[in-house]
């Protein structure tokens, strides 16, 4: 039995490899079902599901020289935001700034509040 069907919903993508553009199509719809999950069973299929559509885009659709981290910069820049506009995503100032500096990277929770934020697909950071 898959995953989807035991959490419930049995026209989620299944926690398999995404090999075709038809079902990453269908794995990005099964995200925007999800996205907003952070406890329980569908909140771990929606990390599992992250990566899994992070590793088809990484291998199909390559952006060389852009990292999550480089894109919030670049958002940032664009929208006129310094790290305290930011602390709330974060929990502080000091948090943003380790992750501008790389020193701690970006985790699911702050994917999907700064997708929320910059109205971006969460893949934009993965």
């Amino acid at each position: 039995m898959s995953v989807a069907k035991k959490i419930g919903h049995p026209e989620l993508y299944p926690l398999k490899a995404i090999k075709n553009q038809e079902e990453y199509e269908a794995a990005l719809i099964s995200m925007e079902v999800v996205f907003d999950k952070t406890e329980g069973p569908l909140a771990d299929y929606a990390e599992t599901l992250s990566i899994l559509i992070g590793h088809y885009e990484d291998t199909h659709f390559p952006i060389t020289g852009a990292s999550g981290t480089g894109v919030l910069e670049f958002l940032m820049e664009q929208n006129d935001l310094k790290a305290q506009d930011l602390a709330d995503i974060f929990g502080s100032e000091t948090a943003v700034s380790e992750i501008l500096h790389g020193e701690c990277p970006l985790n699911l929770n702050h994917i999907k509040l700064l997708a929320k934020h910059f109205n971006v697909e969460p893949a934009t950071f993965v």
